[in-house]
Formats: C-alpha cells, sequence, structure tokens
C-alpha cells in the first residue's frame, strides 16, 4: 500500500529533526552550526574515514564525498527544503537553522579572494576545524548544484556579492571572448559549460537585483562565447571548446549542454527578460530533441558530433575518454559530475515546454518519461561501461537520492503541463520506491546499498521532491511553477518556487 496525502510532508520533517539534533558539527575543538555532509544512519555521527562504498564510481575523488566534512554548496538543495518546510508547516525553527548555517558558513568559511569555501575541491574538515580539499583546493562550482541565490542575498547580500564578484575576477580568464576556467585560479583551464552555467547564472541574478547593467553584459558575453562557436548547419557546440578536437569534450554535443547549461540560460532569462538567453537555448534543445532521439529504442544518444551523428558503442574503457557517453544515455549512471546528465535533461525539456508552449519540447519530455518507466531504477541500461562493477553491483538496489528525487519532480512537473495523471501515478510510485529504500528510522540514506546519509548523493533534492508531491497531491488544480510561497527573512520577501535542480 502506498503512503498516503501529507505522509511525504511528515517524512522529510522527521528527517530534517534528526539532521538538525545529530547533524551538526560536534567535532574538533570548535562546534559550529554548519551540518556534516556524511552521517552513519545508526550511528547518528559523522564518519572521520568514511567506507569507500561506491566512490570510485559516484565521485571519482574522495574529497569530492567532503569525508568528515561539511560543505555550503552540496546542502544547498537541503536548506532551501528547510526553508520550504518551515512555510508549509508554519515551524519557523526549520528555517532559522538553514539561515543560522548559512549566515555562519557565509561568514567564517572565505578566502582572501571572497569565494566562499564550498564548492568541488573545497570542504571544512569538523575535526581538524580548518578550510580543506583536494587537488590545489580551487574554488569550482557548476550548474549541477542549484544555488539558491535569491535566498543567499536574504540572509548576507555582501557576502554573496563578493562571491559573485570573485567569480567575474577569477572564472573569466578572458574578459574579451567569455573563455572561462571551472577553476576560480585566474589561469586557462577547463571552460566546461556546466560550469559557465553556473556563472551566467550568478551574474544575471546581480543584474536582477542591482539593476547594474555590467552584470547583464558579463552573462550575455558567456553565452556568446558559446554560441560563436556552434555549427551553422545543427548549432549545436562543443561542451569544452578550448580543448580542441583531440578531446572528445572538445568536439562533441553533449547532455551537460541541455540538462546544465540551457537551464541555466532559462534561468537567466528568467531573472533578465533577456529573450536571447531563451531563444539560444530553445533552438540548442530543439537540435537535441531532434538529432538525439533514436528512434528503433526510444532512447537518446549521449553524444553527438557537431554535425548531428552520435557516437555508437560500444564505450571506451581506458584513459579520459572512457568518460564519453558513446551510444545511448544511461539513466541511472553513478557519476556525480561527467558527460551523463539525463534527468536533468528530462527536467529542462519539461521546464521548457511550459515556458514556451513548443509541442517539441513536450514531445521530447514525454519521451524521457516513456523511457524512465521503461527502464526503472535498478536496471543495467549500459553494458560495458567504466562503472559496470557499480551497475551490476550496487547499482541493482536503486539509485541515488537525488536521481529519485529529480525523476519525481520531472513526473510532477510534466503531469501539471500535461494534465496526464499517469505522470503523477509514476512520480508518486518513485517516491513510495525512494522511500522503502532509503529511509532508516527516519534518515535518509543516500543510496539503498550505503549505510550514509550523505549530502553530495542529492538527499536534499529527494526531501524537497516529497514535499512537492504533498503539495501537489493537497492542491492539484495550481500549476507546478504557480506554487509559490513568500518567505519573510528580515523583512525582505523572496520567491521559493517549485524547481528542483
Amino acid at each position: 500500500m502506498g503512503t498516503t496525502n501529507k505522509s511525504y510532508t511528515a517524512r522529510v520533517q522527521g528527517c530534517i529533526e534528526i539532521l538538525m539534533d545529530a547533524g551538526t558539527d560536534r567535532y574538533g575543538g570548535t562546534q559550529t552550526p554548519v551540518l556534516a555532509s556524511i552521517l552513519d544512519v545508526e550511528s547518528r555521527t559523522c564518519p572521520e574515514y568514511p567506507q569507500a562504498l561506491d566512490e570510485e564510481w559516484r565521485v571519482v575523488r574522495r574529497g569530492r564525498r567532503n569525508p568528515a566534512g561539511a560543505n555550503l554548496l552540496s546542502d544547498n538543495s537541503l536548506l532551501r527544503t528547510m526553508v520550504l518546510l518551515s512555510r508549509i508547516t508554519g515551524i519557523h525553527r526549520y528555517g532559522d537553522f538553514a539561515r543560522n548555517y548559512a549566515e555562519y558558513y557565509m561568514t567564517h568559511f572565505v578566502d582572501e579572494k571572497g569565494f566562499f569555501w564550498w564548492g568541488w575541491h573545497r570542504h571544512v574538515d569538523l575535526y581538524m576545524d580548518r578550510m580543506d580539499g583536494h587537488d590545489g583546493n580551487p574554488h569550482e562550482i557548476h550548474a549541477i548544484n542549484c544555488i539558491d541565490w535569491d535566498w543567499l542575498w536574504a540572509v548576507n547580500e555582501e557576502a554573496v556579492v563578493r562571491e559573485i564578484e570573485a567569480i567575474w575576477q577569477w572564472h573569466v580568464i578572458n574578459k574579451k571572448t567569455g573563455e572561462i576556467n571551472r577553476h576560480g585560479d585566474g589561469q586557462p583551464g577547463c571552460d566546461f559549460s556546466m560550469s559557465a552555467g553556473a556563472f551566467i547564472e550568478a551574474f544575471a541574478f546581480l543584474f536582477a537585483r542591482t539593476a547594474d547593467t555590467k552584470w547583464l553584459d558579463r552573462a550575455l558575453l558567456l553565452e556568446d562565447y558559446f554560441w560563436a562557436r556552434r555549427d551553422q548547419g545543427t548549432g549545436l557546440f562543443p561542451d569544452r571548446p578550448n580543448a580542441g578536437i583531440d578531446r572528445f569534450d572538445g568536439r562533441s554535443f553533449l547532455t551537460s549542454i541541455t540538462g546544465l547549461y540551457c537551464h541555466s540560460l532559462l534561468k537567466a532569462f528568467r531573472l533578465t527578460n533577456e529573450t536571447v538567453f531563451r531563444d539560444h537555448a530553445i533552438t540548442i534543445l530543439r537540435a537535441y530533441a531532434e538529432l538525439g532521439y533514436d528512434n528503433e529504442t526510444g532512447k537518446f544518444w549521449g553524444a553527438l558530433r557537431l554535425d548531428g551523428t552520435p557516437y555508437l558503442g560500444p564505450r571506451i574503457l581506458e584513459g579520459y575518454a572512457m568518460y564519453e557517453p558513446r551510444g545511448h544515455l544511461d539513466l541511472w549512471s553513478p557519476y556525480s559530475a561527467g558527460y551523463q546528465h539525463s534527468i536533468y535533461t528530462a527536467q529542462i525539456y519539461a521546464y521548457a515546454y511550459e515556458l514556451t508552449g513548443d509541442s517539441v519540447l513536450l514531445s521530447a519530455a514525454e519521451r524521457f518519461a516513456d523511457w524512465m518507466k521503461r527502464t526503472p531504477p535498478g536496471s543495467i541500461e549500459t553494458p560495458s561501461t567504466w562503472y559496470s562493477a557499480y551497475s551490476e553491483g550496487p547499482g541493482r538496489e536503486g539509485t541515488h537520492a537525488g536521481k529519485y528525487g529529480r525523476s519525481i519532480s520531472f513526473l510532477l512537473h510534466l503531469c501539471l503541463a500535461t494534465g496526464e495523471q499517469g505522470y503523477l501515478a509514476h512520480g508518486r510510485a518513485l517516491a513510495d520506491t525512494a522511500v522503502e529504500k532509503l529511509s532508516h528510522d527516519g534518515l535518509f540514506r543516500g543510496h539503498p546499498a550505503k549505510p550514509y546519509y550523505e549530502a553530495m548523493d542529492g538527499v536534499g533534492y529527494l526531501l524537497y521532491a516529497l514535499l512537492q508531491l504533498d503539495q501537489i497531491l493537497e492542491r492539484p488544480e495550481v500549476g507546478l511553477y504557480e506554487h509559490v510561497f513568500p518567505i519573510d527573512i528580515d523583512g525582505q520577501t523572496i520567491l521559493m518556487d517549485m524547481d528542483n535542480w
């Protein structure tokens, strides 16, 4: 028997109560209001040396898990869930807790350039009471993570301004062409589209808040860097232009662009009303909807040449080329970064359809939904990959919490966009599966095969999706992006929409 209306919210509330009670920094010589990124679901303590488990497939580099540590970027989705839970329940301590955490972090964990000590190379070591990381500890953010700039601004405006100013200064390597580096070290490096998307969104946000047109110009500069490198026939461009044709991401169109970069463009459009962001995103999404779909299998290709032809399998199993998603996308691939962003891409098609009413975009979203129904979490979809040991082992038990969460949000969105109740039923069934597989005495695991709550596994996205589900079950007549709650923080009203990224 499935769970009933409002019980999803109760599950979320119970998990957040546990995190607030047991998940804060109780280690080292200084106790702080920040949350540990990893908790053992039995002892409810942060392990100083977490087991490796799916580490080699999920994050590749141990430091990305924030071992023995905390990371505000990894917790953005969780904190916005706490704020939303406060609004839904009327219990202020959830939002207050989130605010105290963010305020402390943005005040105490900042580097000399003005960057927050967060991201994919940085975390705060709670046992050693120090800002730590790996591979030189550069600042690095991607559009993979939802950064709620509005809410962070309401908590500490000056800190957010310093962070975004530092992005322009240290990540944008060429101030004339818009070339970026994913690392904030001021040197040339990887100009990944998912990094540029995060920067475009940040610049668009600051323009929306300040009305200073230099920030709009800067967002447009980065967008034009990629647009100018498109194939004139197909409209496709490489995920990392400065890699050159010797590396696959320098000559290939990938779902980092559809799922992450295009989402950032559409958010920039919502922030600025600058139509070029919307129009270019829709052009890109329409191209992939047409060229990236395989009619014979009902799946989408993982990588396209710029002329629109797919890279067929088998996949390469050695060197950096092993990350290239040749053949079809794998819906449930474990890697948190990389080049396969299938669920994000599904979400962006639903989002873009609601924004434009374009039937091509709706068709692509519906194709992803059909594919997800045929190939549920736990399926071995792509044989002979660098992560086959995961797919054939722990992956058979299900997927990571964030993928459950984003999939649920996608299906709910598609239901409200089309009126088709089958999508709601599918989303609800997936939510019940996630609850069954991940909930342990009230605390949610990051994966069915793991004994840990883990922020990097996207538990925050799942909790947010469960709140969405109860809200939609209670008010089915209201559209997803009309589920907007005004949150008042120190007299400032910010809008929390039902987006889940």
